[in-house]
């Protein structure tokens, strides 16, 4: 009976402490996706931003360019063409940034990607293996259960045998005082 009780708590607490778990994975792990999502928005569109003000530059500066040439001043056109040279480094430094933060946005989305499969391999890995465990516990337990209702069902029926010889030598008893 002890047996049973315990098979019965085992089932009980393998059941509570399964209760819920996942569901609390699941809300940390979005809140931080989302975070992680929002802040590459932000840096992108941070880069995207310079990229276009580093262009409206560059464009501005080959106009100041041009109309130093059309009006033949030397000195702002000097001025002028150092500030275009300037702007359009800073344009292409710009779009070179911006070329490789994508470039290490797609490499860390492979990473994120590929440390989730193996998270996801280990935790399947793990389930299975906390699977086998609890069923070869609870193989264990219903076996302990089997052995221990066999063994009760000896007594039981032992007991019984011995009770019932044990009327049958008093019945057997009764009957000779009678015949006496």
């Amino acid at each position: 009976m002890k047996k049973i009780a315990l098979l019965a708590v085992v089932a009980g607490t393998l059941v509570m402490s399964s209760c819920n778990n996942s569901e609390k994975r699941d809300t940390v792990a979005n809140d931080s996706a989302q975070t992680v999502g929002e802040h590459v928005d932000a840096a992108i569109a941070d880069l995207k931003n310079a990229e276009e003000n580093a262009r409206l530059k560059a464009e501005q500066a080959k106009k100041d360019l041009d109309e130093a040439i059309a009006k033949g001043d030397k000195a702002a056109e000097e001025k002028a063409r150092a500030a275009s040279e300037e702007a359009n480094t800073a344009w292409e430094k710009t779009k070179t940034a911006l070329r490789n933060a994508g470039e290490d946005v797609k490499e860390g989305l492979k990473d994120a990607k590929d440390a989730t499969v193996d998270a996801t391999n280990t935790a399947v890995d793990k389930t299975k293996d906390a699977a086998k465990d609890v069923a070869q516990g609870t193989k264990n337990v219903a076996n302990d259960v089997a052995t221990g209702t066999k063994d009760a069902a000896n007594d039981v029926k032992d007991a019984s045998k011995k009770v019932g010889d044990d009327i049958s030598r008093k019945a057997k008893n009764v009957g000779e005082a009678l015949k006496n």
